[in-house]
């Protein structure tokens, strides 16, 4: 444990102020994590909640920044807001970590993703997108499509998911598929399923 005091004041700077894990210090100071711990202790530094150390680590090694929810809402805002809540509710994923919304409306989809950047004020790099498709559909044309409706380029869309085996007919009722519209944070998610529960209560 014999630190100099210049190091041990960089550990508790860096974990303050620059939000780095004992982990992410312990190997840029190249000291041993159980050091970083011990002076951390020592000088009082409050210790992240669970919840706070993956957000920080998700920020510092990952350059995952965080969503920022509209603090001031207009009544434009408020109608944005219920509507993308409802739709959220009607079509979205509940069960996993990643906020995922599915459809193969054009309209649904413009108004669920202005409800994510403008409501949810989430970080556009992190947006992505998945298109369902059948063996009819021409991938490339789909791809192009979605892409300029949503404003996210083709290289953060996944490898796209064929339904293999039906063809012709669902051309007809959806000419451009279906696309799933995915932010990966587990607390934006729990959020909006907060949302849901706030209105199921008042509605029902």
């Amino acid at each position: 444990m014999a630190i100099s005091k210049n190091i041990q004041n960089r550990i508790a700077k860096l974990y303050v102020e620059e939000r780095l894990s004992a982990m992410q210090i312990a190997e840029k100071l190249d000291v041993s994590n159980s050091a970083v711990c011990y002076w951390l202790a020592k000088q009082n530094v409050k210790k992240r909640s669970i919840s706070e150390a993956v957000t920080s680590l998700n920020v510092t090694k990952f350059n995952k920044k965080p969503f920022e929810l509209k603090k001031v809402i207009s009544r434009v805002d408020n109608e944005l807001k219920i509507s993308g809540i409802m739709l959220y509710w009607g079509e979205g994923a509940k069960t996993e970590n990643t906020v995922k919304f599915a459809n193969s409306d054009p309209e649904m989809i413009k108004v669920f993703l202005n409800f994510l950047r403008k409501i949810c004020g989430v970080q556009e790099e992190r947006l992505k997108a998945l298109i369902h498709i059948y063996p009819d559909h021409n991938e490339k044309e789909l791809k192009l499509f979605w892409s300029k409706l949503t404003n996210i380029p083709t290289e953060r869309f996944y490898r796209s998911h064929v339904h293999e085996g039906r063809v012709g007919t669902y051309k007809n009722k959806s000419r451009w598929g279906t696309i799933a519209i995915n932010y990966s944070d587990k607390k934006l998610l729990n959020i909006l399923l907060s949302w849901i529960d706030q209105y199921k209560k008042e509605l029902t």
